[in-house]
């Protein structure tokens, strides 16, 4: 999705773009709805020169200037779709996942060799790649993510509703996560820290917004079985899938989302943006985004005493998030605004265009 989002920047910009993607996929019906031109190309995981040679038509149609690939796996069609080409396009990588497997066979060095550039969100992801990849170090670049800003100052009003709409108190304090319901999110230490929170804390509640990933309906079922062991079905709200985040991050007083590992982490950008201190781990990509102590806490993965001890700091200090919050959305503003980020992947492909 987050290609969806790039390509419909970039379209807002006066870039032509053309998006190649399965036509079964839900990509598919989001690109015909923001109206950028759409190719169907059913690329699969191995070998398909029948989509390779559809997205090679399509480059000579359409004098495509740069073929920018959002997954490594469809680096294979990329590179033998522009073989034998007279006027090849720049090849650039997006990586926004870790990879786990290492990828230095003779194979992939042969794949890899016609990536131009790439681009990883997060010097987490830049060292993944070098560790896992055949790639010269000199052709990647990190670039964060970056996001509208302006979406995110919501009016206060809005915040009374979305209390009203949940139940909860309008003078409660709230924890907020978002993200796909998945063990991995680190929410079974998120909901047993908030159950060790101490009496004087007073009326807290814990608000845990998402849906869970295909395949861990099971982890959704056990979390919420959780809540109920702890006696604290009243506390913990599931707020299940929502379209309205930014109003969303406007109820919460902290966020917190101590996940394992994240590659980046947008949800930690879009909480800063809303004046939130944010809790995370010292992991992945999370460092590169919060300062620890600055603008939020950077605790270990799986540490549940560390994770409460920080919940009992800000909890107990009004001016310690709000500080938090003001030097958080400062850093969003200077690092990672939209028309930002979007100018720096404007300035490289016109770099190796030249």
């Amino acid at each position: 999705m987050s290609a969806v989002k790039l390509a419909g920047s970039f379209r807002d910009r006066g870039h032509e773009i053309y998006f190649a993607a399965h036509p079964e996929g839900r990509i598919f019906s989001e690109l015909n709805l923001l109206g950028i031109k759409t190719i169907s190309v059913r690329l699969l995981r191995n070998f398909d020169p029948f989509s390779s040679m559809k997205l090679r038509s399509v480059i000579r149609k359409n004098d495509i200037d740069v073929l920018h690939v959002h997954m490594s796996r469809d680096l294979v069609h990329a590179y033998f779709a522009s073989s034998m080409m007279k006027k090849r396009p720049i090849i650039i990588l997006q990586k926004q996942v870790s990879s786990k497997v290492s990828k230095k066979d003779l194979f992939h060095r042969l794949i890899y060799s016609r990536v131009d550039k790439i681009f990883v969100l997060s010097n987490f992801l830049c060292e993944n790649i070098l560790n896992t990849c055949p790639v010269d170090e000199k052709k990647i670049i990190v670039i964060p993510g970056g996001i509208n800003t302006d979406l995110y100052s919501v009016d206060q009003s809005e915040t009374i509703k979305l209390r009203a709409e949940l139940g909860i108190p309008q003078n409660s304090l709230v924890i907020g996560a978002i993200a796909r319901i998945d063990r991995a999110k680190g929410f079974t230490e998120l909901v047993t820290a908030f159950a060790g929170l101490p009496e004087s804390m007073g009326e807290t509640r814990l608000v845990i917004v998402g849906e869970p990933t295909f395949g861990e309906e099971n982890y959704s079922s056990e979390l919420h079985e959780l809540v109920r062991s702890l006696g604290l079905t009243d506390l913990v709200i599931f707020a299940g899938f929502r379209s309205d985040i930014p109003r969303l991050f406007s109820m919460f007083d902290i966020f917190a989302l101590p996940s394992y590992e994240e590659a980046f982490g947008y949800v930690y950008i879009e909480a800063m943006a809303a004046g939130l201190p944010v809790i995370a781990t010292n992991s992945g990509g999370a460092p590169d985004i919060i300062s620890d102590g600055e603008t939020g806490f950077l605790i270990p993965p799986k540490n549940v005493e560390s994770l409460r001890d920080v919940l009992i700091k800000l909890l107990s200090d009004h001016q310690l998030r709000k500080s938090f919050g003001a030097r958080g959305k400062k850093k969003v503003d200077d690092n990672f605004s939209e028309s930002e980020i979007l100018q720096k992947y404007e300035d490289e492909y016109y770099s190796l265009l030249t």
